[in-house]
């Protein structure tokens, strides 16, 4: 049957999309969509042949006059009013009068308000809404090297305490020790606040005979110490968010900079153990709080514990602890101590020997008288030989103790950081370079951020531009299974719809939630 041909063909210019489907353009309905294109329209011809989807065009315009057109639009008037859109893929000179252009059909296009896209899985996407800690799903970004603002502790481990650990207390009378902190210790902790208090403690219990009963002498914050039968002493700690709207001079435009791990709190016990809070992970972001309490112990410990984080009151799980506290040493005099544990029974030897001498002597006298023969040596008798070598005995004893050196007890370490004054937890808020964080910004301008949900893609809620990734993406529509095997694959590999066709590419506007035209 003879079929008049009443086709229309508008081949158009400057259109900012094309067959890679990087980019489309969003439209509300059909008529607007026929209006924009129909605007761009450099020829228009009339009363064509049926046109199909794929295939040459012979058009009777100079090649010459087609080299700038980049898109065709047609309608087959006698079989509806539906308009095809297709990329311009190569014009070819066939006469001063007539040429050929190639054309594939633009699917996205031709079928944009034939299909409806269902929830599918979404992998990133422009978000509608980007409050600060709303949108935390992790992204593969090279973060560079951080940078600390500010350092600062706990203000509240910076004063130490002496504490010497014995069987006896200050007076030196015998304890049995108590519970601190609700732990049980069979030694009494005394606390002292200078070195010249500790020396003369020690002193006095070495000269009591008593030095034995020292077992430990450790250092400990001031603020941490307990006492017998006393609570454990908590402190609380609060450490203001530093983010004012700069991070390293460059002002975001996507809020998921502000945080982890572009933006966090950084908490450590400069021993090797460092913990990331993020901010947005404490109830208040602004107000990160922590308590810091400890234990009364040969080997204390002070617990750093984040509260209100992660829902949690006071959340030990993630708890920081700071040991290693000094051990010290110190100095005993030998010959004291030796004197204190040895001078009744060298007294006695003293004295037996003394006895000895007399006796010895005595005994000589009433042996003459009687015509006998005492044992001597010498002319002295052997009795009072061996006094005199007790006696000699104990002296050389003594000599030997009394010039003995000061003896050092307990000699351990860890006190280098406690002689730099770092020994306490560190807070540093940390923030990637403004280098970094204006590639990651533009990046995310681009291509949105990660979601790794199931929904409805957002393809129109910025003012400018939606990207969209789908993993699967779930179409139906009144679509030809080919075309609808490219529309998917376009969802799939990501594209971008652009609210205006002119703006195709432009990533300067302000496209931010909330953003201005």
């Amino acid at each position: 049957m003879y079929i008049a041909p009443n086709s229309t063909i508008r081949i158009l210019r400057n259109v900012t999309i094309d067959n890679t489907y990087k980019h489309t353009i969003h439209f509300n309905s059909s008529s607007e969509q026929a209006s924009y294109f129909a605007g761009l329209a450099k020829y228009t011809v009339t009363n064509y042949t049926y046109q199909r989807k794929e295939r040459i065009l012979r058009i009777g315009i100079l090649a010459d006059n087609l080299y700038d057109c980049n898109y065709i639009m047609f309608q087959n008037t006698s079989f509806g009013n539906k308009w095809f859109y297709a990329f311009i893929t190569n014009v070819e000179y066939v006469n001063n009068e007539a040429s050929n252009i190639t054309f594939e059909l633009d699917v996205m296009q031709t079928w944009y308000f034939d299909y409806t896209v269902r929830p599918s899985f979404v992998e990133r996407e422009h978000v509608v809404s980007d409050n600060i800690g709303e949108n935390l799903v992790p992204d593969d970004l090279e973060l560079g090297e951080y940078i600390a603002d500010d350092f600062d502790g706990t203000n509240q481990l910076g004063s130490k305490s002496i504490v010497v650990a014995a069987t006896f207390d200050k007076n030196l009378d015998d304890n049995t020790g108590g519970t601190y902190s609700g732990i049980y210790s069979g030694l009494y902790y005394n606390v002292f606040d200078s070195y010249a208090d500790v020396n003369e403690f020690i002193n006095d219990a070495v000269n009591a005979n008593k030095g034995s009963g020292i077992v430990s002498i450790f250092m400990m914050p001031k603020n941490m110490v307990g006492e017998i039968g006393g609570s454990v002493k908590t402190y609380d700690v609060n450490k203001s968010k530093k983010v004012t709207g700069q991070i390293d001079g460059y002002t975001p435009k996507n809020n998921k900079l502000y945080t982890y791990p572009y933006n966090f709190l950084y908490v450590t016990n400069l021993n090797g153990v460092g913990v990331p809070f993020p901010y947005e992970y404490f109830t208040d972001p602004t107000n990160c709080t922590f308590t810091v309490s400890g234990d009364m112990s040969c080997n204390p410990q002070i617990v750093l514990c984040p509260t209100n984080y992660k829902g949690v009151s006071a959340n030990y799980n993630e708890k920081i602890i700071l040991d290693g506290f000094p051990q010290c040493s110190y100095n005993t005099d030998a010959f004291k101590a030796w004197l204190a544990q040895t001078g009744v029974s060298q007294l006695v030897s003293l004295a037996g020997g003394g006895a000895a001498i007399a006796g010895g002597v005595a005994r000589a006298g009433a042996a003459t008288t009687a015509g006998g023969t005492a044992l001597a040596i010498g002319g002295v008798p052997l009795a009072a030989v061996a006094g005199i070598a007790a006696v000699a005995g104990v002296v050389a004893g003594v000599i030997q103790h009394a010039t003995l050196p000061m003896q050092a007890q307990n000699a351990q370490g860890n006190s280098a950081m406690m002689a730099l004054g770092l020994k306490d937890f560190a807070f540093m808020h940390m923030h990637i370079r403004g280098e970094f964080a204006k590639i990651i910004d533009e990046y995310w301008d681009v291509y949105g951020y990660p979601v790794h949900r199931v929904k409805l893609p957002n393809i129109s809620t910025r003012r400018h531009w939606n990207y969209v990734k789908t993993i699967d993406v779930n179409i139906v529509g009144s679509v030809p299974a080919d075309d609808m095997a490219k529309i998917k694959a376009c969802y799939n590999n990501g594209i971008t719809f652009w609210r205006h066709g002119s703006e195709v590419g432009n990533y300067s506007i302000d496209n931010s939630v909330g953003g201005s035209d």
